[in-house]
């Protein structure tokens, strides 16, 4: 069996970081996404110099924080404060049967500025690239077609728009979805593990969001304590003896490829 553990949301605070590193240290996580506009961008570029072999992508964020374009050209995608339209106002007009994110060439140019950041940061191209928060068509299709013209990995929620892919995994019930019907991480291993049984040795992936709580967390994230359930599911002693006894391969993005 093959899995892909993806962490999101690195950089987004000092909080966030020290758990993306907890759960980088326990070398379960291959893949782990950079967000270039946050308070914790660059302390989490310190972290990954500990870590050369991590795959790191690129998480494409237009719902928090202020864009990396100039704002009077993606206008549209902003509140009048300047920050990004946050992604409870996205929901709430996708629960009303709205269409969110069309002003694609704002899209276009924000996430092509994320990606030229994420190149001054780095020195290097995002490896992969995924998205934040909010699951759009309009989104996709912006990101799909700068995935294909900067080579990278989009792996996106629906396959139609997926990107440079050597395979398609599986993605496994959400760990969110597990603590908030009352699981506990350490549990969370079986309910993913029998998915895997039932997949037949297919290869298959995991979006994870670990960190521990600060005060930009709580007043920006409706994610808290599942952070903090995500570093307790990864280091569960549990976790890490039900992949070695089914002898799971443990891979990252680069698995995904796909050969030109």
């Amino acid at each position: 069996m093959k899995l892909i553990i993806r962490a999101d949301d690195f950089g987004f605070s000092e909080g966030v970081n020290y758990g993306e590193l907890a759960v980088l240290k326990t070398g379960l996580v291959k893949s782990i996404g950079l967000m270039v506009n946050m308070p914790g961008t660059k302390q989490a570029l310190h972290i990954t110099n500990k870590f050369p072999e991590v795959c790191l992508g690129l998480h494409a964020n237009l719902v928090v924080g202020r864009p990396s374009a100039d704002p009077n050209i993606v206008g549209s995608l902003l509140q009048e404060n300047g920050d990004f339209i946050s992604s409870k106002t996205y929901r709430r007009l996708l629960k009303e049967g709205k269409e969110v994110f069309t002003d694609e060439a704002a899209v276009r140019i924000e996430v092509e500025a994320q990606i030229s950041r994420f190149y001054q940061l780095t020195g290097k191209l995002p490896e992969y690239i995924d998205t934040h928060a909010v699951h759009s068509d309009h989104l996709y299709s912006v990101v799909r077609k700068l995935a294909k013209k900067y080579n990278m990995v989009f792996l996106a929620t629906d396959p139609k728009f997926s990107a440079n892919l050597s395979a398609n995994p599986t993605r496994l019930s959400s760990s969110a979805s597990f603590y908030q019907q009352g699981g506990n991480p350490d549990n969370y291993i079986n309910l993913i593990g029998n998915e895997m049984v039932k997949n037949k040795n297919k290869f298959s992936y995991i979006v994870i969001h670990p960190g521990y709580l600060d005060d930009i967390v709580l007043a920006k994230s409706s994610f808290t304590q599942i952070r903090t359930h995500d570093v307790a599911m990864i280091k569960s002693k549990n976790t890490k003896k039900w992949l070695e006894d089914h002898q799971v391969q443990l891979l990252s993005h680069r698995a995904l490829k796909e050969v030109k």
